[in-house]
């Protein structure tokens, strides 16, 4: 069984959906459960990246020590963040030590949304990555583009097309290989052999499907998301697109609920919490959004990803939806975490980084806040 652990839950879905687009049946898990049943790929999403180092490196130890007893013959892929935000090393070190690797391939990059990683230095749309919008990120800014100053570790090599990991050394070692299209990434991934533990973004796991016998691609045409009668959209991320005006929103008579600037700033939310699930029951849709408030860092974050979570909460209480769409990983963990619900199948890939899953009767629907929504929406 293909094990993918990752750091976020938008990311495990991103990775579950690129598994399905092979043919290949996946289950999602919040932590390491019993052994899903019928599975080609067992996706174990967590909150690492939203955790201190210290607990992120405790929880990866923790999820290595319960698979160790499932048996022998699975293969570990650790997913990261693809502009390497979070505790990138220290996970990665942690996971390889805890399961008898001496050393990773790690590709982050994702060439078909812009990514790429040449001469060292990591590039969005070709700009540097220290001059995009993730210098803004308000937990993990990025300050510089030199990956090996963003992973800063001596256990850490760039590998060029031209070089090749040092298989007789002992000394553990993750190596970030450079690729800026899907024929380099292939030329990097045939590198991580038998004992290199293959670490990085969906791309990667997509062209270790590509080369596996058994994946059995289909079709990859993307699908529309078509809003039913209930729905919740949470719109969570910094970067999250204003969807409010959209055709789709408009369309269902949804319930627009922009948080308080009093709220956002620190003022108490049960009264707005209150009414975003008394709305929602009445108007039977409703979207939930931060708005476009000043980033303020991360401990703000924190408490507006709670405030989010327990709003969703009380509109799922008053009412089940239907489907539950959210944006930005830290977002979508903790209202999962508060619903309470543990377990999904994967459904559909509407477009990559876009997948439904579905949890009794209701899809969840997550995509990564720095991801475009494009024209995945039925008007």
């Amino acid at each position: 069984m293909l094990i993918i652990i990752a750091d976020d839950i938008t990311g495990a879905a991103e990775t579950a959906g690129t598994v399905l687009r092979h043919g290949l049946k996946a289950v999602l898990t919040i932590g390491p459960t019993e052994t899903p049943q019928g599975a080609d790929a067992w996706v174990i999403a967590t909150d690492t990246r939203s955790q201190s180092e210290a607990c992120a490196v405790n929880t990866v130890r923790t999820i290595a020590g319960r698979l160790k007893g499932y048996g022998r013959g699975n293969i570990i892929f650790k997913k990261t963040d693809s502009v390497l935000r979070g505790h990138v090393k220290a996970e990665l070190l942690a996971l390889v030590e805890e399961t008898g690797y001496r050393q990773a391939v790690l590709i982050p990059q994702n060439p078909t949304k812009g990514r790429i990683i040449r001469n060292g230095r990591y590039y969005v749309d070709g700009r540097p990555l220290d001059e995009t919008a993730f210098s803004y990120d308000p937990e993990y800014p990025a300050r510089t583009s030199s990956v090996k100053e963003l992973l800063n570790d001596e256990h850490v090599s760039i590998m060029t097309l031209a070089d090749r990991p040092d298989t007789m050394g002992e000394d553990i070692r993750i190596y970030i290989a450079e690729a800026a299209c899907y024929d380099e990434m292939r030329t990097q991934a045939e590198k991580a052999g038998v004992g290199i533990m293959p670490a990085g973004g969906a791309d990667f796991l997509d062209v270790l499907l590509c080369m596996s016998h058994t994946a059995r691609p289909t079709d990859t045409k993307s699908k529309r998301i078509r809003l039913p009668e209930r729905t919740i959209i949470v719109c969570g991320s910094t970067q999250s697109e204003d969807l409010t005006d959209r055709p789709f929103v408009t369309r269902t008579g949804a319930y627009v609920a922009t948080m308080p600037t009093d709220v956002f700033n620190g003022a108490p939310p049960d009264k707005w919490i209150a009414s975003v699930a008394q709305a929602y029951a009445s108007r039977k849709s409703a979207v939930i959004t931060i708005g476009k408030q000043e980033n303020k860092g991360a401990e703000y974050a924190v408490r507006l990803k709670g405030i989010m979570a327990e709003a969703v909460r009380r509109s799922v209480e008053a009412s089940l939806p239907e489907m539950i769409i959210i944006e930005g990983g830290a977002t979508a963990f903790a209202v999962i975490q508060a619903l309470g619900w543990n377990t999904f199948g994967i459904k559909s890939e509407y477009a990559p980084g876009i997948v439904g899953m579905t949890h009794g009767e209701t899809e969840i629907i997550l995509k990564p806040g720095s991801y475009p929504w494009g024209e995945n929406f039925e008007n």
